[in-house]
């Protein structure tokens, strides 16, 4: 059984953006509600719960719920100990880190009626955006 993270310095302001990054990583089925439980991948229901889930179905057979708890700051990710480290290659939180940046600077250029330049320098990606 695995047990369930939550990762308090991993905060997403918008439900929109966050709801658009994760469909760019292959999850669009987002269950949204109030305090929905979160499933292991036994179909066990476990005591954690959230605002958005993506369900284990739309992850994978071996798989655990995903969820999102709305919080006053945002919404923190709650993902099992074993899709941290299997989801997207145990990349999960940092590829879904990049999509929510990736559309936060796609609503700022929009925003703005600008344009985005990106270079890329070793492992880090700049973004700038003219107005």
């Amino acid at each position: 059984m695995s047990k369930y993270l939550t990762y308090p310095d991993v905060v997403f302001t918008d439900r929109r953006l966050l709801l658009a990054a994760l469909a760019d990583l292959g999850y669009p089925e987002v269950e949204e509600g109030e305090a929905l439980p979160l499933f292991g991948y036994q179909g066990d229901q476990r005591p954690e719960t959230a605002e958005l889930v993506v369900r284990r179905r739309h992850l994978g057979s071996a798989s655990n719920d995903l969820g999102f708890a709305r919080t006053s700051q945002g919404y923190l990710p709650i993902v099992s100990d074993y899709d941290q480290r299997t989801l997207q290659g145990g990349q999960f939180l940092v590829k879904l880190r990049t999509a929510y940046g990736e559309q936060v600077v796609a609503e700022v250029t929009r925003r703005l009626h600008g344009t985005a330049r990106r270079t890329v320098e070793g492992h880090l990606v700049k973004i700038q955006v003219r107005y």
